[in-house]
């Protein structure tokens, strides 16, 4: 009874777990979700207080309601899954890449200035904006994919919202600016 009893909780631990991860990764584009980010803010100041710097970067996909309308959801889901792989791709350790929502993506990045921040969203915006997709339905090119940019450093005092909604207004300055480019907070 015991050893069945023990393989049994073994078992439970493993699903919760499962249930866990879950419920932490947005299934499309197999990222982290902003549940993940909040809690990996959150450890961050707790165990550095104010003291060490964090960037935060949100991206959003340039007229992604007109790519849809145009080429369709399946198609739009296919590019969301690239963004994804994409941003797991280039944000090595500390970076934590995840999907924000619809097509808004945010980087957090602990111990990042800055010029560093602006740095890895310019080397994202630049791989993206090169690459040439094809409708695999219809073989036929679409036109390229670009995001917007918004870069803020998270300042004493700040809690997790100040830092987002800098950061939100800074890419709201980018799309502003003509799209596809990278803009700091003030």
């Amino acid at each position: 009874e015991l050893i069945a009893a023990q393989t049994e909780i073994n078992s439970l631990k493993a699903e919760l777990e499962h249930s866990k991860k879950e419920a932490n990764t947005d299934p499309l584009t197999g990222l982290s979700n902003r549940r993940v980010l909040e809690s990996i803010y959150h450890r961050f100041v707790e165990e550095s207080g104010d003291s060490d710097e964090l960037a935060m970067i949100i991206m959003d996909i340039d007229k992604f309601k007109i790519f849809n309308d145009t080429h369709g959801h399946l198609v739009g889901d296919q590019i969301l899954k690239f963004v994804g792989q994409l941003l797991r791709k280039e944000c090595k350790d500390p970076l934590v890449p995840v999907r924000f929502g619809g097509e808004e993506f945010a980087l957090l990045c602990p111990r990042y200035d800055s010029e560093k921040a602006q740095q890895v969203a310019e080397n994202i915006r630049i791989k993206l904006s090169s690459i040439i997709f094809n409708n695999k339905r219809t073989g036929d090119k679409i036109p390229s994919v670009t995001a917007s940019f918004g870069v803020a450093i998270k300042q004493k005092g700040d809690i997790l919202n100040n830092v987002i909604e800098r950061a939100d207004q800074a890419l709201y300055a980018a799309k502003s600016a003509g799209r596809n480019q990278v803009m700091l907070a003030n």
